[in-house]
């Protein structure tokens, strides 16, 4: 009986004319094209592992490999020039030899020689101690526990501390390879003493990384040298 007693004026429109199914079609495709837009952009992604660079994400592209002017020197090159960091440090950067490109505070890209294991021995722990060392550390530095370690210690630093008070004033290639080299930095302290350090390094995915110990140090503890015979001395 209840059911005769609905009016009857017409027949009820079909279910896809009905308000209720179509908010509901909507919502269902409207879904749908938002997880195939998410698909479609993880996908594009590839595996690059993204990095923030000035408060961008971004990741960034292979370095160029080409041909080095010399490519078994260990003279500074004639276009080298001295870049102040935002601490206030001073770096050598050399357009031939590195870093040849600039992503943000991250400085890398140096040229597959023993000059450009130099520079990037100078510039990669440089850069550790600045506002964007944990880009440095992603890219620059081999993966690994002592990379690991590291990125915990810089977590809990204030950018721009943590260095030896002093200037870059010379260098010395101890080892060198194609695939591996060590550097020993000459600096002069704000006391006008020398002190030397060394920094590893391995070619690895088309740049100069650093190689850190298993506790996370990126450069040997700091000897007190006499003089600065044995070193190339930068002109600044």
């Amino acid at each position: 009986m209840f059911g005769n007693s609905r009016q009857r004026s017409g027949e009820d429109p079909p279910f896809w004319r009905q308000q209720g199914w179509i908010l509901s079609a909507a919502f269902i495709v409207g879904s749908a094209l938002l997880a195939a837009a998410i698909a479609l952009t993880g996908r594009g992604g590839g595996s690059a592992d993204p990095t923030t660079v000035g408060g961008a994400t971004t990741s960034p592209a292979p370095c160029a490999s080409g041909p080095t002017a010399s490519p078994t020197s260990t003279l500074p090159p004639d276009d080298l020039t001295w870049q102040v960091l935002e601490s206030g440090k001073r770096i050598p950067v050399s357009t031939t030899i590195g870093p040849r490109y600039a992503d943000g505070q991250l400085l890398r890209c140096f040229a597959h020689s023993p000059m450009g294991a130099v520079l990037a021995a100078h510039v990669v722990p440089t850069q550790l101690g600045e506002r964007g060392w944990r880009a440095t550390v992603d890219h620059q530095v081999m993966a690994g526990t002592g990379r690991d370690v590291l990125a915990g210690r810089l977590g809990f630093a204030t950018p721009g501390t943590g260095q030896e008070h002093g200037s870059y004033v010379g260098y010395r290639v101890v080892t060198y390879s194609p695939e591996a080299a060590q550097v020993r930095l000459l600096v002069k302290t704000t006391a006008g003493q020398y002190v030397a350090t060394d920094v590893d390094l391995r070619w690895d995915d088309g740049d100069w990384k650093v190689q850190p110990t298993r506790v996370g140090e990126v450069r040997t503890a700091s000897e007190t040298v006499v003089a600065n015979a044995g070193f190339t001395m930068w002109t600044k």
